[in-house]
């Protein structure tokens, strides 16, 4: 090295690499924060789709019951 230390632009440049090393470093976190809570969504959005899967099930079973009904009430009525 052949700068003297004491000089202002050797602290400047320092200082500045510290910066952009503080910032690369947040911009990190956050980016790990970010894929974890995209990731947390997905895994919620799954579980979502399977919960209304189950229930247009039995949604559609509770339909064909009640037309069953329907039908055998209708059939007793005409007698």
């Amino acid at each position: 090295m052949t700068e003297n230390i004491t000089e202002l632009r050797y602290w400047l440049d320092l200082a500045i690499k510290a910066i952009i090393g503080v910032v690369v470093s947040v911009v990190g976190l956050d980016y790990r924060a970010m894929k974890s809570t995209l990731a947390e969504l997905q895994e919620s959005k799954y579980a979502l789709t399977a919960q209304v899967s189950v229930i247009q099930s039995e949604t559609n079973g509770t339909k064909a019951r009640l037309e069953r009904m329907e039908s055998k009430l209708d059939k007793a009525l005409e007698r």
